[in-house]
């Protein structure tokens, strides 16, 4: 045989790891109570916890034009331009039962012709509901006859309820899922065991499923705080106005878990007593704590989600493109009411820190002028968000796609200090900063300075555990003007 060309250049390619992104900062996150309001059949239950979504179209699919989610992803999506992510996250506020619910199932065809019941080999199923264990036999599997994939759930619940009455095997018309017949924390559910085939068919094998425990009834903050820790994904949050201008801490609470999560609250209120000196209200209480991450926006219409729309505007920003951020004052809010207020009623609102869309002169509506809780302003704190997230992931794809370690050298240091001046090079470009002055006078031209420890100042305690706390930066925020005054002088 001939001699294989390799026993004289023998080439071989690695592949490094694609790079992490620094994530999605236009997805607006709704919490709401609705379980009961979600179209027949989509109910979102604790095992998934939140739904997401990408037009209203889809929002339409599960939920009807009169329910709050619908309505604040209406104003939500009527932005221009129109934003794309937005997530229903429910807070149970009585007890729920435990579920099942279901991935990818095979098709109607196949489950018609596999399971014939009689032994056709389909294999048994086994589930086990707040501890009862329901064996299904091959030969009570029989699908026959079945048209569609309620059908099959019909066949599926007659099943379980002869060991577990009251429980319920549905198809909400995406996967199956089971609901157990009893609530509250001590209620458990337990994915399907047995035959892998028969389950994996129906996506209710354990590698598909999403398990839900029992829960019992849970408050807006304590719902917040489960959809972060299971890793669902969102950046602004709006409620459901039932929790507006709550008298004791729901809004508050709601607040405070925004600040500690980082997550952008945009809040709504109705209390008109905003527009007064003697306001003791939400606006003025949050102004009080000095939260960075909420916003209030003031609207008389009870019904309206003001702050959905707000957000939907900053949603659009590419901060990734050229001169991409905006400033949220004075942009139009398609399908909110504009208010009507006298400069003393806008003085005293803009004085609790609260923004609403109000009537400007005879020909404009428009939105003024977004400041936050804390005195800083909504498109800051979205941009620096950004900005922290795209300086770790360019710091963390440094280490993780280098087929080669980074020295711990000066070479090595120089090296994190070039990528943290990309990082921020980034910011310069899309408009979050700008040359300008520190508050100590120093002028920077680029518009921000990098700061590194050398490796000679490096604690060996530091370099033995391979962690470099030495770099910092300096940077000046571009701003954005919100009012112009001009004084002139007239002679003839």
């Amino acid at each position: 045989m001939a001699i294989e060309i390799t026993e004289f250049a023998n080439v071989s390619i690695s592949v490094s790891p694609v790079g992490v992104s620094a994530g999605n900062f236009g997805i607006l996150g709704f919490l709401t109570d609705e379980t009961d309001d979600v179209k027949t059949g989509s109910e979102i239950l604790p095992a998934e916890r939140t739904r997401a979504y990408s037009s209203i179209a889809g929002v339409g699919a599960d939920w009807d034009a009169d329910s709050e989610v619908y309505k604040a992803a209406t104003a939500f999506y009527s932005q221009t331009p129109t934003p794309t992510d937005f997530v229903a996250m429910v807070c149970y506020e009585t007890a729920q039962a435990p579920s099942i619910v279901g991935g990818s199932v095979a098709t109607l065809d196949y489950l018609v012709n596999t399971y014939t019941g009689l032994g056709s080999g389909a294999g048994e199923l086994v589930f086990t509901v707040d501890s009862t264990e329901v064996t299904m036999s091959e030969a009570e599997l029989d699908f026959s006859s079945a048209t569609s994939y309620d059908n099959v759930a019909t066949v599926l619940e007659g099943l379980l309820q002869a060991s577990i009455p009251s429980t319920s095997f549905t198809h909400n018309g995406y996967q199956f899922v089971i609901v157990g017949n009893t609530s509250g924390a001590s209620s458990t559910a337990v994915a399907a065991t047995g035959d892998v085939a028969a389950h994996t068919d129906l996506g209710l094998a354990g590698h598909q499923a999403k398990v839900s425990n029992g829960i019992g009834a849970e408050t807006p903050a304590q719902a917040l705080s489960v959809i972060e820790s299971e890793g669902h994904d969102f950046v602004g949050l709006v409620t459901n106005k039932k929790w507006r201008d709550d008298s004791g801490t729901v809004t508050t609470d709601i607040a405070a878990f925004a600040e500690a999560s980082k997550k952008i609250f945009c809040n709504t209120t109705n209390d008109t007593s905003v527009l007064t000196s003697g306001h003791t209200g939400i606006a003025k209480q949050l102004k009080d704590l000095t939260y960075r991450y909420s916003l209030t926006t003031f609207s008389r219409d009870q019904s309206a989600y003001p702050s959905a729309s707000v957000f939907g505007r900053a949603a659009s920003v590419n901060f990734s493109s050229i001169g991409s951020t905006i400033t949220l004052n004075l942009k139009q809010m398609p399908g909110v009411s504009a208010e009507n207020l006298t400069s003393n009623e806008f003085d005293n609102m803009r004085a609790n820190f609260c923004s609403a869309v109000v009537q400007i002169g005879k020909t404009v509506n428009a939105f003024t002028d977004s400041r936050m809780a804390s005195g800083s302003w909504l498109d800051t704190t979205h941009g620096l968000m950004w900005l922290e997230a795209r300086c770790e992931a360019d710091m963390f794809n440094l280490l993780y796609v280098n087929n080669t370690k980074i020295p711990y050298t000066q070479v090595g240091i120089n090296t994190a200090v070039a990528v943290l001046e990309r990082s921020l090079s980034a910011a310069i470009r899309n408009g979050l900063a700008a040359p300008g002055y520190l508050p100590d006078g120093t002028y920077l031209p680029e518009g921000f300075i990098v700061e590194s420890v050398s490796l000679a100042d490096t604690p060996a305690g530091d370099k033995g555990n391979r962690i470099y706390n030495g770099l910092s930066f300096k940077m000046v925020g571009a701003g954005a003007l919100h009012e112009v005054s001009v004084s002139g002088q007239f002679s003839e």
